[in-house]
């Protein structure tokens, strides 16, 4: 059974213009180790890192296109997950709290209900 790092080392190996980024400081092994984790060999970024004399950033390559497809339907699958986890119950407590919070924020920068002139005197008053 392959391990992790032996995945990874495949997938350098099928896109070796990464190895040009690390040698230039431009990126290092950790940072990318950590995105093909996160976004699978499939993302799109990938793509700039492809070796060969073929244009990879052409519509036209059945290689792109599939790693278009593949990252849109990883994109949906990954909307689709994220709005079923949405509680709605606590989403409509999120708003509302939010509400009271802007309400409140409001009321702060509406003028006052107290007289100026009360408060002014009242100052005065002090000083004389």
């Amino acid at each position: 059974m392959e391990s992790r790092m032996d995945e990874f080392r495949e997938f350098i190996s099928r896109f070796p213009k990464i190895r040009d980024d690390v040698r230039s400081g431009k990126r290092t092994w950790q940072n990318i180790y950590e995105e093909w984790v996160l976004y699978g060999e499939n993302d799109q970024q990938w793509l700039k890192y492809v070796d060969g004399e073929q244009n990879y950033t052409s519509s036209s390559n059945p290689r792109q296109q599939q790693m278009q497809q593949q990252s849109l339907g990883d994109s949906v699958k990954n909307i689709v997950s994220y709005i079923q986890k949405i509680n709605p119950d606590s989403l409509n407590r999120t708003l509302n709290t939010v509400q009271k919070v802007v309400q409140i924020a409001q009321s702060f920068g509406s003028k006052s209900t107290i007289p100026t002139n009360y408060i002014n005197s009242a100052y005065n008053d002090w000083w004389d």
